[in-house]
Formats: C-alpha cells, sequence, structure tokens
C-alpha cells in the first residue's frame, strides 16, 4: 500500500470517528449506522497500521511502482 493511499484511509478513519454520537442525533437508522461505522473504521485503521509497518521493512514495492511510473511519461 502506498503511503498516500494509506493516508487517505487514516483521514477517511479520523472523519468517520469525528461523526457526532447517536444521543446528539435521534434518529435509529443513524444509531446503527454510527455502531457499524466505528467498526469499520477501527479495523481499517488497524489494517493500515499493520501494512506500513511490514512495507516499512520492505520498499521494493514502492521501488516498482516508482520505476513503472517513469517509464510512462
Amino acid at each position: 500500500m502506498r503511503k498516500k493511499a494509506s493516508d487517505i484511509i487514516v483521514d477517511l478513519v479520523s472523519s468517520l470517528q469525528g461523526a457526532p454520537y447517536p444521543s446528539t442525533i435521534n434518529n435509529e437508522l443513524y444509531t446503527i449506522w454510527y455502531e457499524h461505522a466505528q467498526i469499520a473504521a477501527q479495523e481499517a485503521l488497524h489494517f493500515v497500521e499493520r501494512k506500513r509497518i511490514k512495507e516499512s521493512k520492505d520498499d521494493s514495492l514502492d521501488a516498482m511502482v516508482d520505476q513503472a511510473q517513469g517509464k510512462k511519461k
């Protein structure tokens, strides 16, 4: 996973986690969505953390992508 992609996911997770708590909005569907969104956000954040750790040890994918992009220009 490229750093830019992981940064976008982290920003999205941050936005989801900043959603108003259900008690401030009296809507059952919002409450259900909120609970599921928080779980998905946490899973996405853990995924990005694991990928960043793994890729920090191996940057060969970034080198291959950069090389391929250089050939297209």
